[in-house]
């Protein structure tokens, strides 16, 4: 796909029975099948009353007064290079593996890079599909999502009030202590954050430790800050961590455990052993 340069389209609906597609077809910087993309891949957006919604059906109708916005680069027009891998599917949710750099949600510029939005167009069509967490863009592993709005709300509460126990693997610069504990606490934001650590082995000639992170509280890049405090950061970790950088940030989201939103049982789901982050990996 070639380089475009952004492109912005704001368009303002003053006749009745006008569809998106109407408002978007004769623009002249983009071609039909570049149009038909922006909707396809979630870059159009329907501004009625407040906070726009992506569109994307071609033949949604408008009314007077009702605004359309589409967003469209590069990225909007490329398929998205990604394939994550169906770990357990439980019918009103799924668990995933997500690749480092594909997006838990997505942008104005489109979500079709975004994992819920691949479901959709790649894997089950005839399902709805939503995100109910995230994990950084360049953070690989397990991630749940919710195939109807119901089950979506029993996700989003138990993440908020701390229901699901999340365990992380991380290769990090510096050699640490083979079996050590570490409990990090320093405040994010002016907001309590406490991580556990544990050191579970080590690559004494890269000078390389891998630990097993068990997150207490949710604070944006929370692992990654507080690994980076002790002067031990992820590897690849561009934002806080040191050169060089050589690769995909070394954050891997390995295992997950709840209980069930509706059922009485507990669910345990851990990557395979293939899967796992581990130091042999790193050249």
């Amino acid at each position: 796909m070639s380089e475009i340069n952004p492109i912005e389209i704001h368009r303002q609906v003053i006749y009745k029975n006008q569809t998106a597609l109407d408002l978007l077809k004769d623009h002249d910087e983009l071609s039909p099948e570049q149009i038909l993309l922006c909707f396809e891949n979630g870059s159009v957006w329907l501004e009625t009353a407040g906070k726009p919604q992506r569109i994307y059906n071609i033949e949604t109708k408008l009314k007077p007064g009702h605004k359309i916005h589409c967003y469209c680069n590069s990225t909007t027009l490329a398929d998205c290079p990604f394939k994550p891998e169906l770990v357990a599917d439980f019918d009103d949710f799924s668990i995933w593996n997500k690749p480092s750099g594909m997006l838990s949600q997505g942008s104005k510029w489109g979500d079709h890079w975004a994992l819920y939005r691949w479901i959709k167009q790649n894997y089950w069509p005839e399902r709805d599909s939503f995100i109910t967490h995230r994990l950084d863009r360049f953070t690989s592993g397990l991630i749940v999502v919710a195939h109807n709005k119901t089950t979506n709300t029993q996700f989003h509460r138990l993440f908020e009030n701390r229901k699901i126990n999340k365990t992380y693997r991380a290769i990090v610069s510096g050699l640490m202590i083979q079996d050590q504990t570490l409990t990090l606490n320093s405040d994010i934001d002016n907001k309590t954050a406490k991580t556990q650590v544990k050191v579970i082995d080590l690559q004494q000639t890269s000078q390389l430790s891998l630990v097993e992170i068990k997150p207490e509280t949710g604070r944006k890049h929370q692992i990654r800050v507080h690994l980076a405090e002790t002067g031990h950061p992820v590897i690849n970790d561009r934002q806080y961590g040191k050169p060089p950088f050589d690769g995909d940030l070394q954050l891997q989201a390995s295992e997950l455990e709840f209980s069930h939103p509706t059922k009485n049982e507990s669910i345990h789901i851990k990557l395979n052993k293939a899967d796992l982050l581990r130091l042999k990996k790193i050249r």
